[in-house]
């Protein structure tokens, strides 16, 4: 079995060698759009990076989509995915790039300037620190995957580079999904040997793929708190024995 090595002290510190600006959200600040005009713009917005992502994808880290089958004809689901990557939302996002989804960042991602405008109008929703603005982030999130839209968060939190194992779930996501269509759609990202072209462009790093795997049901336990464990717990047994099983590199 061949490792990756990863440094655990970089679970909550990871530096990509940019420094965002201090981020204030204002007092009536709208989390989620769904007007016409936003929803055209966040298209276009999203097929752009599509385009400027599609050879770094198809030449350089070696992406593969596996799964989309299990998406058909789901609406209002949290899709939820361990946190690999610097660019794995933008990789995801684009993939899943005829569906609707909005994606869950950590507030201070919003500092980055225009790149981090490009990201807001593509999808991405901030995660308030100001516990008000929580409070309406939540009631926004419920409404939202009622509507039939669908939301891509990270339950492991913090980005881990190559991370070779499935990290332990903060219960965030699970939230969202119990209050609204209780609908989780575990995903994975795997690493593999690089083959071919790719051992000249992927030398010291693996291939990337992309897997969805089947929607899981949130069971209803009479308890919220018994109810939210059991789900954080199926759902990350789910995504690590598919990631053992499937990915080349693994602790």
């Amino acid at each position: 079995m061949s490792e990756i090595k990863i440094d655990e002290t970089e679970i909550h510190t990871y530096d990509n060698g940019f420094h965002p600006k201090e981020v204030k959200l204002r007092e009536k600040y709208k989390f989620y759009h769904h007007n016409w005009p936003f929803r055209i713009w966040t298209r276009i917005v999203v097929y752009f990076i599509a385009f400027i992502y599609f050879f770094p994808k198809k030449l350089y880290w070696g992406y593969k989509v596996k799964g989309k089958k299990n998406l058909k004809h789901l609406k209002g689901y949290t899709i939820v995915s361990n946190h690999v990557h610097p660019s794995d939302a933008f990789m995801i996002v684009t993939a899943l790039k005829n569906k609707r989804v909005y994606t869950t960042t950590i507030q201070s991602n919003l500092g980055f300037g225009a790149v981090s405008r490009l990201f807001r109008y593509g999808g991405a929703v901030p995660i308030p620190t100001d516990i008000d603005k929580f409070k309406q982030f939540m009631r926004e999130t419920e409404s939202t995957l009622k509507r039939g839209a669908n939301i891509l968060v990270y339950p492991e939190a913090a980005l881990v580079p190559y991370c070779d194992h499935i990290r332990e779930f903060k219960p965030g996501a699970f939230r969202f999904a119990l209050s609204g269509n209780e609908l989780i759609v575990p995903s994975v990202t795997t690493f593999h040997k690089p083959k071919g072209l790719y051992k000249l462009t992927r030398r010291k790093k693996p291939c990337l793929h992309y897997n969805i795997l089947p929607p899981y049901k949130i069971e209803e336990l009479g308890n919220k708190k018994e109810t939210l464990n059991k789900a954080m717990d199926d759902v990350h047994k789910i995504m690590s024995d598919y990631f053992i099983e499937n990915s080349d590199y693994f602790k």
